[in-house]
């Protein structure tokens, strides 16, 4: 089956405090983002990849790949959220017509490549799946600033990309959700479940963390420089 890589770089990052999108910052010696469209672009099972820039970026993005011997990455822009962003790339996606699409955060550059043909034997019609983190800390349910409830962890996941899905089934979610006047959800699964999706869960084999603060970025270059074996099942 025809598998896309859709990866969403359309961001500002501003959390981030610097003048560069996040994506394009130097992880020790590479963007964040090229670091992400390595591990799909090494991948066997990935037939091609789509990256979602910020208008304003799209060029410098391409000169970055090439520059990196990456010259079969199709771009298009970005639009004012991250669902924008990636409907935009869904309907690029349609013209070569995948039968799955992983979507994934340019952000998490550490996703293991050695879990894509796990995550793609999952996929069904009407299936997603979801790449999680098991809850390790207890976790709070507020309201106005007071505990209602202390939801059971071991039944709580931390949400993580990609999330890939039937590219059709993912396409008409967006759809559906542009239609109804959903324009900033987060969380493409939250889409496809509603949608009438169903939607399964893989613990990540490595850390995959979000680089989004200072202090991520700061984590991120010493999980780099410890030389994890980002590709091995603990």
């Amino acid at each position: 089956m025809k598998t896309g890589a859709l990866i969403v770089a359309g961001g500002l990052g501003l959390r981030m405090h610097s003048s560069l999108p996040k994506q394009f910052m130097p992880l020790s010696g590479k963007e964040i983002f090229v670091r992400s469209v390595e591990v799909f672009h090494g991948s066997a099972y990935v037939d091609f990849i789509v990256l979602v820039v910020h208008k304003d970026w799209i060029g410098q993005a391409r000169k970055i790949l090439e520059k990196r011997g990456i010259d079969s990455v199709s771009m298009v822009s970005g639009g004012e959220t991250r669902q924008e962003s990636v409907h935009s790339g869904l309907l690029f996606c349609e013209r070569i017509k995948p039968e799955i699409v992983m979507i994934h955060d340019a952000a998490r550059p550490f996703f293991s490549k050695e879990q894509i043909p796990e995550i793609l034997r999952l996929i069904t019609p009407g299936t997603g799946v979801v790449v999680t983190e098991k809850a390790t800390d207890t976790v709070y349910l507020v309201e106005d600033e007071v505990v209602v409830d202390v939801p059971n962890r071991s039944n709580l996941r931390r949400a993580e990309t990609p999330q890939t899905f039937p590219f059709c089934e993912i396409l008409q979610a967006h759809r559906k959700a542009a239609a109804e006047g959903i324009h900033c959800s987060t969380d493409d699964a939250q889409l496809f479940i509603g949608f009438g999706g169903r939607v399964v869960t893989v613990d990540s084999i490595a850390p995959n963390p979000k680089i989004t603060t200072p202090l991520d970025f700061k984590m991120a270059e010493l999980l780099i420089n410890s030389e994890y074996d980002f590709n091995r099942r603990d």
